[in-house]
Protein backbone atom coordinates (compact mmCIF):
# COMPACT_ATOMS: atom_id res chain seq x y z
CA UNK A 1 0.00 0.00 0.00
CA UNK A 2 1.49 3.28 -1.02
CA UNK A 3 2.15 5.66 1.45
CA UNK A 4 -0.66 8.39 0.72
CA UNK A 5 -2.99 5.60 0.48
CA UNK A 6 -1.81 4.80 3.68
CA UNK A 7 -2.74 8.07 4.91
CA UNK A 8 -6.15 8.73 3.56
CA UNK A 9 -7.10 5.60 5.15
CA UNK A 10 -6.07 7.17 8.51
CA UNK A 11 -7.69 10.54 7.79
CA UNK A 12 -11.13 8.12 6.62
CA UNK A 13 -10.91 6.40 10.12
CA UNK A 14 -10.44 9.64 11.74
CA UNK A 15 -14.66 10.38 10.34
CA UNK A 16 -16.15 8.59 13.26
CA UNK A 17 -18.93 7.00 10.99
CA UNK A 18 -16.45 5.47 8.87
CA UNK A 19 -14.45 4.44 11.02
CA UNK A 20 -17.65 1.88 12.14
CA UNK A 21 -17.00 0.17 8.65
CA UNK A 22 -15.20 -2.70 8.03
CA UNK A 23 -11.40 -2.30 7.28
CA UNK A 24 -11.93 -3.45 3.86
CA UNK A 25 -14.69 -0.65 3.21
CA UNK A 26 -11.83 1.67 4.04
CA UNK A 27 -9.34 0.54 2.62
CA UNK A 28 -11.27 0.54 -1.06
CA UNK A 29 -12.44 3.82 -0.70
CA UNK A 30 -9.28 5.52 0.73
CA UNK A 31 -7.36 3.14 -2.44
CA UNK A 32 -9.72 5.61 -4.99
CA UNK A 33 -9.07 8.68 -3.20
CA UNK A 34 -6.73 11.68 -3.57
CA UNK A 35 -4.62 14.14 -1.35
CA UNK A 36 -4.88 17.68 -2.43
CA UNK A 37 -3.03 20.83 -0.97
CA UNK A 38 -5.55 23.92 -0.54
CA UNK A 39 -3.88 27.51 -0.40
CA UNK A 40 -5.95 29.91 2.69
CA UNK A 41 -8.78 31.50 1.25
CA UNK A 42 -9.01 29.44 -1.66
CA UNK A 43 -12.55 28.53 -2.68
CA UNK A 44 -13.02 24.74 -3.07
CA UNK A 45 -16.10 24.60 -4.20
CA UNK A 46 -18.93 27.16 -4.74
CA UNK A 47 -22.98 26.70 -3.88
CA UNK A 48 -24.71 25.82 -7.15
CA UNK A 49 -21.90 23.82 -8.73
CA UNK A 50 -21.89 20.03 -9.18
CA UNK A 51 -20.46 18.25 -6.38
CA UNK A 52 -18.53 15.11 -7.55
CA UNK A 53 -16.31 14.58 -4.67
CA UNK A 54 -16.27 14.09 -1.14
CA UNK A 55 -14.02 16.46 0.79
CA UNK A 56 -12.83 15.59 3.95
CA UNK A 57 -10.12 18.19 5.96
CA UNK A 58 -6.99 15.92 6.41
CA UNK A 59 -5.23 18.89 7.93
CA UNK A 60 -6.92 22.67 8.39
CA UNK A 61 -10.58 24.17 8.13
CA UNK A 62 -13.35 24.86 5.57
CA UNK A 63 -15.33 27.67 6.04
CA UNK A 64 -19.30 26.74 5.10
CA UNK A 65 -21.46 30.02 4.17
CA UNK A 66 -23.72 31.13 1.45
CA UNK A 67 -24.28 34.36 -0.22
CA UNK A 68 -27.42 36.04 -1.05
CA UNK A 69 -28.22 38.42 -3.85
CA UNK A 70 -26.94 41.38 -2.51
CA UNK A 71 -24.06 40.27 -1.63
CA UNK A 72 -24.50 39.56 1.90
CA UNK A 73 -22.41 36.54 2.90
CA UNK A 74 -23.37 34.48 5.94
CA UNK A 75 -21.13 31.50 7.45
CA UNK A 76 -23.10 28.64 8.47
CA UNK A 77 -20.25 25.90 9.98
CA UNK A 78 -17.08 24.88 9.92
CA UNK A 79 -15.90 21.76 8.58
CA UNK A 80 -12.44 20.08 10.39
CA UNK A 81 -10.88 17.13 9.99
CA UNK A 82 -12.98 13.90 11.15
CA UNK A 83 -16.27 15.91 9.55
CA UNK A 84 -17.18 15.05 6.00
CA UNK A 85 -18.58 17.76 3.40
CA UNK A 86 -20.59 17.45 0.35
CA UNK A 87 -22.81 13.63 1.53
CA UNK A 88 -25.62 14.74 0.76
CA UNK A 89 -25.15 16.59 -2.86
CA UNK A 90 -23.03 13.51 -3.82
CA UNK A 91 -25.69 11.49 -2.92
CA UNK A 92 -28.53 12.87 -4.53
CA UNK A 93 -26.06 14.09 -7.79
CA UNK A 94 -26.92 17.73 -7.00
CA UNK A 95 -25.34 20.36 -6.38
CA UNK A 96 -23.38 22.00 -3.64
CA UNK A 97 -25.13 23.45 -1.01
CA UNK A 98 -22.51 25.80 0.49
CA UNK A 99 -19.83 27.75 -0.64
CA UNK A 100 -16.64 25.95 0.79
CA UNK A 101 -13.29 28.42 1.38
CA UNK A 102 -9.80 26.87 2.87
CA UNK A 103 -9.27 28.96 6.55
CA UNK A 104 -5.73 28.43 6.71
CA UNK A 105 -3.51 26.07 4.52
CA UNK A 106 -5.85 22.94 4.10
CA UNK A 107 -4.96 19.64 2.95
CA UNK A 108 -8.06 17.33 1.98
CA UNK A 109 -8.96 14.25 1.01
CA UNK A 110 -11.45 13.98 -1.92
CA UNK A 111 -13.33 10.69 -2.50
CA UNK A 112 -15.00 10.26 -5.76
CA UNK A 113 -19.56 9.95 -6.39
CA UNK A 114 -18.35 7.22 -8.30
CA UNK A 115 -16.48 5.01 -5.96
CA UNK A 116 -18.97 5.97 -3.36
CA UNK A 117 -21.61 4.50 -4.53
CA UNK A 118 -19.65 1.26 -5.67
CA UNK A 119 -18.47 0.66 -2.17
CA UNK A 120 -21.99 1.73 -1.02
CA UNK A 121 -22.82 -1.58 -3.12
CA UNK A 122 -19.97 -3.54 -2.18
CA UNK A 123 -19.99 -2.84 1.43
CA UNK A 124 -23.76 -2.21 2.93
CA UNK A 125 -22.46 -1.49 6.35
CA UNK A 126 -21.05 1.73 4.81
CA UNK A 127 -25.01 2.24 3.78
CA UNK A 128 -26.35 1.92 8.06
CA UNK A 129 -23.82 4.39 8.76
CA UNK A 130 -24.69 7.09 6.56
CA UNK A 131 -28.66 6.35 7.39
CA UNK A 132 -27.53 7.08 11.07
CA UNK A 133 -25.22 9.99 10.26
CA UNK A 134 -28.28 11.09 8.35
CA UNK A 135 -30.51 11.17 11.12
CA UNK A 136 -28.41 12.61 13.12
CA UNK A 137 -27.89 15.60 11.50
CA UNK A 138 -31.94 15.85 10.92
CA UNK A 139 -32.30 15.72 15.00
CA UNK A 140 -29.36 18.15 14.92
CA UNK A 141 -31.46 20.76 13.09
CA UNK A 142 -34.58 20.19 14.60
CA UNK A 143 -32.66 21.00 18.05
CA UNK A 144 -31.01 24.18 16.44
CA UNK A 145 -34.14 25.18 15.12
CA UNK A 146 -36.22 24.76 18.30
CA UNK A 147 -32.55 26.69 20.19
CA UNK A 148 -33.26 29.49 18.05
CA UNK A 149 -36.76 30.47 19.52
CA UNK A 150 -36.42 28.81 23.05
CA UNK A 151 -32.71 29.37 24.37
CA UNK A 152 -31.49 32.82 25.28
CA UNK A 153 -28.56 33.97 23.48
CA UNK A 154 -26.12 32.52 26.01
CA UNK A 155 -27.05 29.16 25.64
CA UNK A 156 -27.33 29.47 21.57
CA UNK A 157 -23.99 30.91 21.81
CA UNK A 158 -22.79 27.81 24.14
CA UNK A 159 -24.55 25.07 21.84
CA UNK A 160 -22.39 27.22 18.65
CA UNK A 161 -19.39 26.95 20.29
CA UNK A 162 -19.57 23.13 21.41
CA UNK A 163 -20.64 22.48 17.46
CA UNK A 164 -17.28 23.48 16.71
CA UNK A 165 -15.18 20.87 18.93
CA UNK A 166 -14.49 17.19 18.80
CA UNK A 167 -13.67 15.18 21.60
CA UNK A 168 -12.59 16.46 25.50
CA UNK A 169 -10.93 19.58 25.38
CA UNK A 170 -9.01 21.65 25.96
CA UNK A 171 -9.81 23.08 22.69
CA UNK A 172 -8.62 26.17 20.42
CA UNK A 173 -10.90 27.42 17.87
CA UNK A 174 -9.35 29.17 15.17
CA UNK A 175 -12.19 32.12 14.31
CA UNK A 176 -13.15 35.56 14.40
CA UNK A 177 -15.59 36.87 16.34
CA UNK A 178 -17.40 38.28 13.27
CA UNK A 179 -17.60 35.05 11.66
CA UNK A 180 -19.19 33.42 15.10
CA UNK A 181 -21.32 36.08 15.32
CA UNK A 182 -23.06 35.62 11.69
CA UNK A 183 -22.99 32.07 12.78
CA UNK A 184 -25.26 33.33 15.63
CA UNK A 185 -27.52 35.94 13.30
CA UNK A 186 -26.42 38.66 16.06
CA UNK A 187 -23.65 41.93 15.72
CA UNK A 188 -19.80 41.48 16.94
CA UNK A 189 -20.23 43.95 19.95
CA UNK A 190 -23.33 41.52 21.23
CA UNK A 191 -21.71 38.30 20.73
CA UNK A 192 -18.55 40.08 22.51
CA UNK A 193 -20.91 40.91 25.28
CA UNK A 194 -21.60 37.78 25.20
CA UNK A 195 -18.03 35.99 25.28
CA UNK A 196 -16.69 38.33 28.17
CA UNK A 197 -19.46 37.06 29.94
CA UNK A 198 -18.33 33.51 29.45
CA UNK A 199 -14.34 34.50 29.84
CA UNK A 200 -15.12 36.14 33.49
CA UNK A 201 -17.13 32.54 34.30
CA UNK A 202 -14.29 30.68 33.09
CA UNK A 203 -15.51 28.82 30.53
CA UNK A 204 -13.97 30.64 27.33
CA UNK A 205 -10.82 32.57 26.76
CA UNK A 206 -10.99 35.05 24.03
CA UNK A 207 -7.63 35.75 22.13
CA UNK A 208 -7.06 37.96 18.69
CA UNK A 209 -8.80 35.39 15.92
CA UNK A 210 -9.33 32.79 18.86
CA UNK A 211 -10.91 31.30 21.47
CA UNK A 212 -10.14 28.72 23.82
CA UNK A 213 -12.71 26.15 25.35
CA UNK A 214 -11.85 26.03 28.73
CA UNK A 215 -14.49 24.52 30.89
CA UNK A 216 -16.41 22.52 28.32
CA UNK A 217 -18.71 20.43 31.04
CA UNK A 218 -20.18 24.30 32.16
CA UNK A 219 -20.97 24.80 28.29
CA UNK A 220 -22.04 21.87 28.03
CA UNK A 221 -24.67 22.77 30.95
CA UNK A 222 -25.16 25.88 29.97
CA UNK A 223 -26.18 24.97 26.32
CA UNK A 224 -29.16 22.61 27.22
CA UNK A 225 -30.89 25.51 29.47
CA UNK A 226 -34.33 26.97 27.98
CA UNK A 227 -35.53 30.25 28.76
Amino acid sequence: MHDATVRIQKVLANVSWLSACSEAALQYLAAHATLELVADGSTVTWRGHQMTHLLIPAQGVLELSITNAQGKRHVINRQEPGQVFGLIPVLEDSEAIHDAVARGACELVRVPQAELRLAMRTYPELNDQIIRLLCARARETYQALAAQTLMAMPSRLARVLLSQVRGPGPHTLVMTQADLADMLGITRQSLNVELKRLERQGMVGIGRGRIDIQDQAKLAQLATDLE
